[in-house]
């Protein structure tokens, strides 16, 4: 956003301060966690020209300022004040940075910031029912729903889901939206922004900042390929800008095309079916878990099919149950071709439901890990200045996206999930199937005779990966506008700043996958011979009411993979699609300015008034929602329960308000204080949500005892109100497996393990319970909630910044943050329910304890779950930094031997855990998703047009769990890990740029003993990966 001043001596400063600016950006190696850029285009001189080379290959924190004018616009504050006066910790990812590296969309960027978590949903890992592709920041692991994205200081509409069944909760920003040519940096600030931006700033607030004022023409094209051949990306874009009216405006152009080829979990080791897993430990063992070679395999069905003789599961514990067997009691199951083979269970595990290699269904081959996408993006950005002190600005952007989750579990047909002829029962099948041989059939007849059972039908348990693969691909389209006007005035001897901006954002995704229909399934299903000896349905059946791809019926033949024609394919689906429609209104107006001079300066003022308008409509199509019953109540078509469509809108009415106090300032050369300021800040959200009003409100200060170094510190109250689908989600079923804390597999666990056992027992329940919704799921239901309120944090940052005069170059800063949120929102399951009870220190009258029913043998056989105002989350980290690049010539070498920069960021988290209720802490630093400590560290070395980079990522120690004894896996600990990436770029004549890309260079695998995340173990599981990419400015 632009809050303007002084615009009038910016513009005739512009061509003077250009160069200077420019080559002053070099200066300081990206990373560093003091001074933030400016954001204020009108006091900016123009961000980058073609003919730069440094721009491009240098990774930069563009300076504070010019010595023209050193006051800037911060993020985090809409005040002019200089960079030093940030009294909260900051960071700052260049453009350069971001092109060295060879990312292509900024989400992945980011999470080189060892403060940025595993997203809740990005292009890598499986994706949610909906938004497939998109990618959302998570800062400080505390949600992406707790992380405010800003564009140009301006809130950005959200391309989140609203079904119940979406990938995120809240409205965070899809990262894939912003082009990342034209972005300049981006900027964080930790913990601060409530007060300035409103809501969902509770991590922090994350400000991407664009190149606004570009001139010339530049050109780019990049391509990327895994060292085993696959996961391919291109990427092409044109950067374009030119000022006009002697230099009083400017046009800014982007257009980007990005292709990212998709990628399933078999497609890598450590991803797929036949992986190293943890699985349940043999009696016997002093472990829950034991760590087995092979891949986790389900003994219950395959994706060819397993015959039985009664309605149960065709074994058990890998040994024969119902199951048809041979002659010598072996269980049978139908190969590739559909003929009957004896089955493999595997090594057999502490489980009855799977092995350990084997036969059975090899499930970890059936994820996605690269989501297939397609996105173009076209941006116009242009300001001009009427006068010296009045600047018109404007943006116009448009995104088209498709993106494929490529791979997702099937639909199936088992036991473990409904009774046979349900939905997703077994199969009930005529022994006269014309697709069975005459052996096999013989061999299904007399297992049924000699079990008792009616010799004209059988059983199949199947997971149907050819006829419904899970895959679907979301289809977004994205508009924004947004206009502003600001400018600046003088009243005597005061300047003051003014700014009335608007903007309208509109996303609208269609998501389309490929769908069995229940009823044409079983028509196609009951397969005859006809007097010509033709295989057919059988006459009589009706196709269901929701149109599949073809209405005539076409047999089904489900014995073996991939052995059903074309035509029974297009009779049994149906293509499911469903729209989201997101819109965003926002009008910001404020003024600025200074209210009296004090001997150390100014002290400066904002105040302003906000009126934002959200709304969301989720259709989730004829589909998902299902077939009316005239009663109020519908039945699915397909394995999906029925979705209900979500709409709902709201609005806020904001007013805030900033002061600036300079209590001393270095001309006042008092001892021991170089500088001094304290900053305050507070906003009043009125939301139609919520019924009633709110503060935030933040207070902190900068003090100098020398140039050398300044301590820093913020207290805030920040907010995030309840998004729209969490408040008003129609209520829907869902059906949940949870680890029973009264199983004996989990009675032992929990962060109080003794006040676990104590209320399990006062329950009835054995210590040698076992709980079948740990392998089985339960029907619940789960929906909005139209009473939750705001959630609220309370946090303080503490720290320091050093930039010693005896070693220039150098800035070393450290921070303590402290986030404390209450009424946190969360959406409960089975599990969290059942913890929440058990695990309470007032059970049974905790309120949880009433969320769920069990029969009288113990076994879960309902829960509500839902969102609520009752969990507490705290976090507690150290983060530092260290930047330092200095020329070679200190060293006693030539000016021709160039210059070095080391960069590197740390964090520490000391603390991080949630609470629901009255229950005990879950802690989640330590693991593998978030540890302790991580550590990114850049080194770069820079000769004329050459630029080399060395990155080292570190992942500290880590657990498979921190809330379970050391006991309960096999390998509880994962060891420090080391991750390498370089890139060596050249340009030649300013014209030209070239530039290599390598990541996992040293091709590191996944650290034993393999459980670990997907997403921040991104590389290790790709393999080595080159990027190249040419560049040319015209």
């Amino acid at each position: 956003m632009m809050n303007a001043s002084n615009v009038g001596n910016a513009v005739m400063k512009r061509r003077r301060t250009k160069r200077m600016a420019l080559m002053g950006s070099v200066a300081i190696f990206l990373g560093s966690s003091g001074a933030l850029a400016q954001t204020d285009p009108a006091a900016a001189p123009p961000a980058a020209t073609a003919s730069d080379p440094a721009q491009a290959e240098a990774p930069a924190t563009p300076v504070a300022a010019s010595e023209d004018d050193k006051t800037i616009i911060v993020t985090g504050s809409r005040i002019r004040r200089t960079a030093a006066d940030l009294d909260q910790p900051a960071e700052v990812l260049g453009s350069a940075e971001i092109a060295q590296r060879g990312y292509t969309d900024l989400g992945r960027a980011l999470q080189e910031l060892p403060a940025f978590g595993v997203p809740a949903n990005s292009q890598i890992g499986s994706q949610g029912s909906y938004n497939a592709g998109a990618s959302f920041a998570n800062l400080y692991n505390l949600g992406s729903q707790r992380t405010l994205s800003l564009v140009n200081g301006q809130r950005f509409v959200s391309s989140a889901s609203s079904s119940i069944f979406g990938a995120v909760a809240g409205s965070p920003v899809d990262l894939n939206s912003i082009p990342t040519t034209l972005i300049d940096r981006v900027e964080t600030l930790s913990v601060g922004g409530a007060p300035i931006y409103g809501s969902d700033a509770i991590a922090g607030t994350v400000n991407i900042i664009l190149k606004k004022n570009y001139q010339g023409l530049h050109l780019d094209a990049q391509t990327g390929i895994a060292q085993k051949g696959d996961a391919a990306e291109q990427q092409v874009s044109l950067l374009a800008g030119r000022n006009f009216a002697e230099d009083r405006g400017n046009v800014t152009l982007s257009v980007q095309y990005n292709h990212q080829d998709g990628l399933p979990t078999s497609a890598r080791y450590y991803t797929g079916g036949n992986k190293p897993f943890f699985g349940t430990a043999l009696a016997g063992s002093d472990n829950v878990y034991s760590l087995y070679q092979g891949g986790l395999h389900y003994n219950e069905f395959t994706n060819t099919g397993m015959p039985l003789f009664a309605d149960s599961y065709p074994t058990l514990s890998g040994k024969p149950y119902a199951g048809i067997t041979n002659a010598a009691g072996q269980t049978l199951y139908f190969n590739n071709s559909g003929q009957l083979a004896v089955f493999n269970p595997g090594q057999t595990t502490g489980s009855q439901l799977y092995g350990a290699g084997g036969d059975g269904f090899a499930i970890g081959d059936y994820e996605n890990l690269i989501t297939r996408s397609d996105r173009v993006q076209a941006t116009l950005l242009a300001h001009y200045d009427f006068s010296d002190h009045i600047r018109l600005s404007a943006e116009g952007w448009y995104g088209h996206t498709s993106a494929s989750n490529i791979s997702a579990q099937p639909f199936y047909n088992t036991a473990l999930f409904a009774n046979a002829g349900e939905t997703n029962g077994n199969l009930i099948l005529s022994t006269a199937n014309p697709y069975l041989s005459a052996a096999d059939r013989a061999t299904i007849v007399s297992n049924l005779v000699a079990n008792g059972q009616d010799p004209s039908t059988f059983y199949l348990a199947r997971a149907n990966t050819d006829l419904a693969t899970g895959a679907f691909t979301t289809t977004t389209d994205l508009y924004r506008v947004v206009g502003d006007l600001a400018g600046d005035f003088t009243i005597g001897s005061h300047n003051f700043n003014w700014d009335v901006s608007g903007t309208y954002g509109r996303v609208r995704s269609t998501s389309r996958s490929r769908e069995v229909v229940t009823q044409n399934y079983y028509n196609a299903l009951n397969a005859v011979t006809d007097a010509s000896g033709n295989i057919v349905c059988a006459t009589g059946y009706a196709n269901a009411t929701i149109p599949t791809f073809s209405s005539t019926c076409a047999p089904l033949n489900v014995f073996g993979v991939n052995q059903a024609s074309q035509a029974a394919l297009d009779y049994i689906s149906a293509d499911a699609r469903s729209t989201q429609l997101n819109q965003q209104y926002d009008i910001i107006a404020s003024l600025g300015g200074d209210i009296v001079r004090l001997p150390a300066g100014a002290v400066k003022f904002s105040l302003g008034y906000e009126h934002r308008y959200e709304s969301v409509n989720f259709d989730p199509g004829a589909f998902a929602y299902g077939e009316e019953n005239g009663d109020g109540t519908r039945t699915q078509y397909g394995n999906s329960i029925p979705i209900d469509p979500v709409r709902g809108s709201y609005h806020t009415n904001e007013g805030f308000g900033e002061l600036s106090i300079p209590l001393v300032a270095p001309a006042m050369h008092v001892p021991l204080i170089y500088n001094l300021s304290l900053q305050g800040s507070a906003r009043y959200v009125d939301n139609s949500i919520v019924n009633r009003g709110f503060w935030a409100y933040s207070g902190g200060g900068v003090y100098a005892p020398t140039r050398d170094i300044s301590f820093r510190g913020n207290y805030t109250r920040s907010f995030r109100s309840p998004a729209i689908t969490e408040a008003y989600a129609p209520t829907g079923s869902v059906f949940n497996t949870a680890n029973d804390p009264c199983d004996a597999r989990y009675l032992t666990a929990g962060p109080n393990p003794t006040r676990r056992q104590a209320n399990c027992a006062a329950a009835g329940l054995p210590s040698n319970f076992n709980s079948n919704i740990v392998d089985y799921t339960a029907q619940g239901t789960t929906g909005g909630n139209p009473n939750l309120q705001n959630e609220v944090a309370n946090s303080w940052t503490a720290g320091g910044v050093l930039t010693p005069r005896w070693l220039p170059g150098l800035t070393v800063s450290a921070d303590y943050i402290k986030i404390d949120i209450k009424n946190e929102i969360a959406t409960l399951g089975a599990e969290d329910l059942l913890n929440a009870c058990y695990d309470s220190d007032d059970y049974p009258n905790n309120s949880f304890c009433s969320t769920f029913t069990r029969d009288a043998s113990g076994q879960v056989t309902s829960f509500t779950g839902g969102n609520y105002n009752l969990a507490v989350e705290k976090f507690r980290a150290v983060q530092a930094t260290v930047d330092y690049r200095f020329p070679l010539t200190r060293l006693g070498l030539p000016e021709s031997a160039g210059a070095l920069g080391l960069g590197a960021n740390w964090l520490h988290t000391a603390k991080h855990y949630y609470r629901i209720g009255s229950g005990d802490q879950t802690y989640t630093v330590g693991t593998t998703q978030e540890p302790t400590d991580n550590v990114t560290a850049n080194l770069n070395y820079y000769n004329g047009g050459l630029n080399f980079l060395w990155q080292t990522q570190y992942y500290g120690p880590t657990k498979i769990t921190v809330n379970a004894p050391q006991t309960t896996y096999e390998y509880p600990n994962v060891k420090q890990y080391f991750m390498f990436n370089t890139s060596i770029g050249y340009t030649l004549n300013d014209r030209f740029r070239v530039r290599l890309v390598v990541d996992n260079v040293l091709d590191k695998t996944v650290p034993f003993p393999y459980a670990v995340s997907a997403t921040r173990y991104y590389s290790a599981i790709i393999g080595r990966y080159f990027h190249l990419n040419f560049g040319i400015d015209f």
